[in-house]
């Protein structure tokens, strides 16, 4: 299933001046990154609207500085060059560092998969994921990297709540995706929701985006007081359910604080 990058569009001329071939390139890129398997190059310029000499040339100069590979039965992919540069940003958030050890202790204590993710725009960005044992055996759409929708998931939620309120207006102007039978898509119970997750301090996805998936995530604060991310439990609906939220939201909550303070927050 191809799942679209968010926040994403053409170049314009209302954009400034900008280099169109570097431009281009990046957009190749997201539309790879997006489809996530081997890409025909016909396919690929269909799919970006350019031609196959434009296309072939781009993918040539990418595939020569390690950010694309092309197979054997001439199809292009992805390169572990790019992962390479992505990870550099990762490598420099504060909030990723002082948060690794925390996550790894948070899913040993809840045997489910950890999430750590921040809001970029109007969607929310996974930066890191860690389970314990064997984990959750299914595919999730929550993984390193993804972007991922801010109404219905349990991070997407929290980092909402705790938005600048032109950003919530912004996803309350536009219809609310639904994924699920469970997705919210009033905007009235969305924002009623938003009011309770700031009270609270925390938030619940119950199968809104996933059937069979539910989450739960807590604030991660800095030195300002601020939410600057999101740290989340999910797993199957089978064990991450209300019935067992006391259980897990204990080490949430406690590894949500440990994390805030290793940033600068106080926390009582």
């Amino acid at each position: 299933m191809v799942r679209s990058l968010e926040n994403t569009k053409p170049e314009s001329a209302d954009d400034g001046r900008i280099v169109q071939s570097v431009a281009r390139a990046i957009r190749l890129l997201k539309y790879m990154a997006t489809v996530g398997k081997p890409l025909s190059l016909s396919l690929l310029a269909r799919s970006v609207e350019m031609s196959k000499p434009a296309a072939f040339h781009l993918l040539r100069t990418l595939q020569l500085q390690g950010i694309v590979h092309k197979n054997e039965d001439a199809t292009y992919e992805l390169s572990w060059g790019l992962w390479e540069l992505g990870a550099s940003v990762t490598r420099n958030l504060d909030v990723v560092q002082a948060a690794r050890h925390h996550l790894d202790q948070l899913a040993e204590a809840t045997g489910e998969v950890v999430l750590l993710s921040i809001r970029d725009g109007s969607s929310v960005i996974y930066l890191d994921r860690t389970e314990a044992g064997a984990g959750f055996g299914a595919v999730m759409v929550a993984n390193s990297g993804r972007r991922s929708s801010l109404h219905a998931n349990a991070s997407g939620k929290l980092l909402l709540a705790f938005a600048p309120q032109s950003v919530i207006d912004d996803v309350m102007s536009q219809p609310l995706r639904q994924f699920s039978s469970a997705t919210i898509t009033d905007p009235l119970v969305l924002n009623n929701q938003l009011g309770e997750i700031r009270r609270d301090n925390f938030s619940s996805c119950w199968q809104e985006q996933e059937l069979g998936v539910s989450s739960i995530a807590v604030p991660i604060r800095d030195y300002s007081g601020g939410v600057v991310a999101a740290v989340a439990v999910a797993g199957p609906a089978a064990r991450v359910n209300r019935q067992v939220l006391a259980r897990l939201s204990a080490p949430l909550l406690a590894a949500g604080a440990h994390i805030s303070r290793d940033l600068g927050a106080i926390i009582r």
